[in-house]
């Protein structure tokens, strides 16, 4: 398992509001467990300064497996995507978000998974919604969605081949689910339950996304409070790991909304 190289795809915005982010994902890749490895950074065109800065935080850590992509254009997320899966040398690949929280553990869990599964892909259908400036995080399941699974943590071989859509509406928004509707088309694509503290998915209010497209997911996504009792201890072991900043943060963790 420690031989196979997963490379981490990160497609980066390059945004003022969302370097700290970005920075705090970059950390998260390097705290991984899983010995081979790599992170392949595309970068948008975005800002310049704060593109800039995304650089040279990168030349700063001197690390031989982060590699920088910047292309010379502007170019629509699938296409940074698809630049990603071509600069990759990876047997396995992995989708990291440059704005979300990722566990030291994330790698090395979903691939060990993904091999004894003997499956083509995976993601993980439970993961933990973190709303920044409220400090509220939610524990939610998307076993009942299309993709059986939150998309930003899709993990596939290289032999299942996935193109991104690089024009029209889909390229700038749902590209991933796009690519997710052909790994489900090819098969050996399976949805792993049961560990939410891998992943969280953080709303800070610079998302592609709207605030209210995220707390739908809170709506319709959330686990019974009932059930967050039994893995309570289990959940906050994995919780360790993340820095939510000072204050109450760990026991507002624990809250979901009643369904």
């Amino acid at each position: 398992l420690d031989r196979i190289l997963v490379s981490c795809l990160m497609a980066a915005l390059p945004s003022p509001r969302r370097l700290r982010h970005f920075e705090r994902s970059v950390s998260d890749y390097c705290r991984q467990t899983h010995p081979s490895r790599e992170l392949v950074v595309v970068l948008d065109r975005g800002d310049p300064d704060a593109r800039d800065a995304m650089a040279a935080h990168l030349a700063a850590l001197r690390r031989d497996d982060i590699r920088v992509v910047e292309p010379s254009r502007k170019l629509s997320l699938g296409a940074l995507r698809n630049a990603s899966i071509v600069e990759s040398r990876g047997d396995v690949l992995c989708v990291w978000d440059d704005d979300d929280m990722h566990h030291p553990a994330r790698v090395r869990t979903q691939l060990a998974e993904l091999v004894r599964a003997r499956a083509r892909s995976i993601v993980l259908v439970d993961v933990l919604q973190y709303f920044s400036a409220a400090r509220a995080l939610h524990w939610t399941n998307w076993q009942a969605t299309t993709p059986k699974g939150l998309p930003g943590t899709l993990m596939f071989r290289r032999s299942a081949t996935v193109r991104y859509p690089e024009a029209g509406p889909e390229s700038a928004r749902s590209e991933d689910m796009a690519g997710i509707a052909q790994l489900q088309a090819a098969g050996g694509y399976v949805a792993m339950a049961g560990a939410p503290h891998l992943y969280v998915y953080v709303y800070h209010g610079a998302n592609t996304w709207t605030e209210d497209h995220h707390a739908a997911f809170v709506r319709d996504l959330s686990v019974r409070q009932s059930r967050l009792r039994r893995p309570e201890a289990l959940l906050r072991r994995g919780l360790r790991p993340f820095d939510f900043g000072s204050g109450d943060g760990h026991r507002r963790a624990m809250r979901s909304v009643p369904v």
